[in-house]
């Protein structure tokens, strides 16, 4: 079992995921052009925005505070996409794609700290939350596999 410590690192790896996530996600909504996957987008960037809550209250109750920041992988990935950006413009496609690629880092970094042996109330507060991230990665997946089905078409 992972001492109070240990636990609280894994609740703010996780709360870094989430801020990343949902400031990715109001950064996706801004970009696309598209409505429904504005709306969508939106949908997931206050979706991250509960889910937080949920993560800050749980570390407010073993003792820490939340850290303000997210993760350094996160802001590398989105200097990266910035730098493309730049250089091959952006269409809903593209934006959608790095949608995914930033869930999938989401749900492997909740895959993670479900490899721990959490206390009882943590895991079920991260297996909920994993069913929802995952939920929402699958979307995104399907939404990129579809537009890509309807480019190989054209």
């Amino acid at each position: 079992m992972l001492n109070n410590e240990e636990t609280l690192d894994k609740l703010q790896c996780i709360l870094g995921t989430l801020k990343d996530g949902e400031k990715g996600y109001r950064e996706s909504a801004d970009e696309v052009k598209n409505a429904q996957y504005k709306q969508l987008f939106n949908e997931f960037a206050a979706q991250r925005s509960q889910l937080i809550g949920e993560i800050e209250q749980a570390i407010s109750r073993l003792g820490d505070k939340p850290r303000e920041h997210s993760s350094v992988g996160a802001a590398l990935h989105r200097v990266w996409i910035n730098v493309r950006d730049l250089i091959s413009g952006k269409d809903d496609y593209a934006v959608i794609a790095e949608a995914e690629r930033g869930e999938d880092v989401a749900v492997q970094n909740y895959q993670d700290v479900l490899k721990e042996e959490l206390p009882s109330d943590i895991r079920s507060l991260i297996e909920k939350q994993y069913s929802q991230v995952k939920a929402a990665h699958d979307r995104v997946r399907d939404l990129k596999h579809s537009l890509e089905a309807s480019r190989a078409s054209d």
